[in-house]
């Protein structure tokens, strides 16, 4: 499988668990991750910019910070939403999914 279909495919999955739960998509986390990824071995230009919020919300979910015990895997989850999201929205512009508007 080439990377562009790889890649097609993870977007696909990623689409599938959204269209799951629209709110916070079905085990998309490692897909995300490794949808943006296989980024770099596409033919196809990378997103910088979407890149570059993809990376800076999972270092940010990544980041130990003062949090009320209980809410840390709460903030982590929706902090990687959040990434998902820009995932997605990479997708989107690719051409890979359709358009959601809650992506927007």
């Amino acid at each position: 499988m080439n990377s562009d279909a790889y890649t097609a495919e993870l977007a696909a999955a990623m689409e599938a668990g959204f269209i799951k739960n629209p709110n916070t998509g079905e085990h998309c986390h490692s897909l995300a991750d490794a949808y943006m990824a296989s980024l770099a071995g596409s033919s196809l230009p990378e997103d910088v910019e979407g890149r570059e919020e993809y990376d800076r919300l999972v270092a940010w979910s990544l980041e130990k910070g003062v949090v009320a015990p209980g809410e840390v895997v709460r903030t982590f989850n929706y902090i990687r939403v959040k990434a998902v999201r820009v995932a997605m929205k990479v997708a989107q512009r690719r051409g890979e999914i359709r358009q959601y508007n809650f992506l927007v």
